[in-house]
C-alpha cells in the first residue's frame, strides 16, 4: 500500500499549484485596464461636441481624442506651437484645458532659467480648437516666483516664503466658481507641498486685477496635481500624494465648505494600489458628463507592453526592463454625501 502521509503531501502540492496558476488569472480579471496603453502622464480631459479630448505630460503637449470615454483613443502630436520668449527647453508638465469665453486655454508648467534643472513657471495659451494649435499668451509667465530670471510675472509670490523649496510651480488647474469668478489653482513644487490659488480675469488669460494669490493646503509631503469641483455639500478637491514613480502613489480627495479656506477640510483616500490593483493611480482630473455623470481620468503604471500594472516595489522609471509606462484609467465616480468614490471603471473596447 501507498504511503498515506505521501499521498496527502502530493493532494496537497498538486492543489497549491492548481491555486497558484488560477489565482492570478481571477486578480486579473479583476484589476482595471487602462483605456489608453500608451505612455500618457497627468492626463487632463475636456468634453467638445466631437468627443472627447485629453492631454499629456510631455513635449509641446500630445494630445489623444475619442469619441467616448472607453475609447478607442487615438493619441495625436503635440498642441503646443511653439514655447514663450521665457522658458528653456524642457518638458511640459501636467497641463489643465478649459474652454473660457469662447476659446480653449491651455495652461502649462514650462522650465525657465534661475530655478535649478527642473524649475518651472505657469503660462497660458490658447486655441479656437480643443486640439489645437494652442499659442502662448503674453510675454510673461503667469505664475512665477520673484526669484526666476523671467519677466515679472502676474502673479510674482510676492511676498516670498521663506519655508518653501526654491523650486517654482507647477500643476496648474482651471475653476470656475458657481458665482461665476475664474481661478487658477497650482503646486509650489517640492516638499513641504502647498497649493495656491489666484483669481483670473474673466477672459482666464490674466491674473486678475489687484489679485494675490492663497495658500490652500500644505503638506510636509508631496502633493500635488489639484483638480477642484463644487458639489451641494462643498467644494471637492483631488490631489495626488507620493512619489509618482512608485505603486504607492495615489490620489486623495478633501472636501471644504469654502474654497478659499481648507483649514478644516475633511480627507480620505479615494484611489490607491491596496483598493484598485492599479499601480500608482494619480494625475487624476474630471469631466462632469450629462445626467450629473462624473467621470475621473488618470494614470497607473502597466508592465512589459502588457495592460496588467505593474507589481512590486521600487520606481518603475529605474527599471527599463519592466518598460514601464503610465498608461491613462477610466472610472465613474458616485458621490454619497458629498464624497467621490468610484462606481465603475471603464475598459477599452
Amino acid at each position: 500500500m501507498p504511503n498515506r502521509g505521501a499521498v496527502r503531501l502530493l493532494v496537497l502540492l498538486l492543489t497549491a499549484s492548481v491555486l497558484a496558476v488560477a489565482a492570478p488569472a481571477l486578480a486579473d480579471e479583476q484589476v482595471p485596464r487602462p483605456v489608453l496603453n500608451l505612455d500618457f502622464p497627468d492626463p487632463a480631459v475636456v468634453a467638445t461636441p466631437n468627443g472627447l479630448v485629453a492631454y499629456s505630460t510631455g513635449d509641446r503637449v500630445p494630445h489623444a481624442w475619442s469619441r467616448s470615454a472607453d475609447g478607442p483613443w487615438r493619441r495625436g502630436p503635440g498642441l503646443l506651437t511653439h514655447r514663450p520668449t521665457w522658458s528653456r527647453d524642457g518638458g511640459i508638465w501636467a497641463v489643465d484645458v478649459a474652454r473660457v469665453e469662447g476659446q480653449w486655454l491651455l495652461y502649462y508648467a514650462t522650465p525657465v532659467r534661475g530655478i535649478g534643472e527642473t524649475g518651472r513657471c505657469v503660462g497660458v495659451a490658447r486655441s479656437d480648437s480643443a486640439r489645437g494649435p494652442f499659442r502662448p499668451v503674453g510675454r510673461a509667465p503667469l505664475v512665477c516666483p520673484t526669484y526666476a530670471r523671467t519677466p515679472t510675472a502676474q502673479d510674482p509670490l510676492l511676498p516670498r516664503d521663506p519655508t518653501l523649496p526654491r523650486a517654482g510651480v507647477i500643476d496648474p488647474s482651471f475653476f470656475r466658481d458657481a458665482d461665476g469668478t475664474a481661478y487658477l489653482l497650482y503646486k509650489t513644487d517640492r516638499i513641504p507641498s502647498t497649493v495656491r490659488i489666484v483669481a483670473l480675469a474673466p477672459s482666464g488669460q490674466r491674473v486678475a486685477p489687484g489679485a494675490t494669490s492663497l495658500e490652500l493646503v500644505r503638506s510636509q509631503g508631496v502633493l500635488e496635481n489639484p483638480v477642484v469641483t463644487q458639489r451641494p455639500e462643498g467644494y471637492v478637491m483631488l490631489t495626488s500624494e507620493g512619489d509618482w514613480t512608485r505603486c504607492g502613489y495615489a490620489t486623495r480627495w478633501l472636501r471644504s465648505v469654502t474654497l478659499l479656506d481648507w483649514a478644516a477640510a475633511e480627507s480620505g483616500m479615494l484611489l490607491d494600489v491596496d483598493t484598485t490593483g492599479v499601480c500608482g493611480p494619480g494625475g487624476a482630473d474630471l469631466v462632469e458628463g450629462s445626467g450629473g455623470r462624473t467621470l475621473v481620468f488618470l494614470h497607473g503604471w502597466t508592465c512589459r507592453s502588457t495592460d496588467l500594472p505593474c507589481t512590486g516595489t521600487g520606481k518603475w522609471d529605474h527599471k527599463p526592463r519592466q518598460r514601464g509606462i503610465r498608461a491613462m484609467y477610466a472610472a465613474e465616480l458616485g458621490w454619497v454625501g458629498g464624497v467621490p468614490e468610484v462606481t465603475d471603471w471603464l475598459r477599452a473596447p
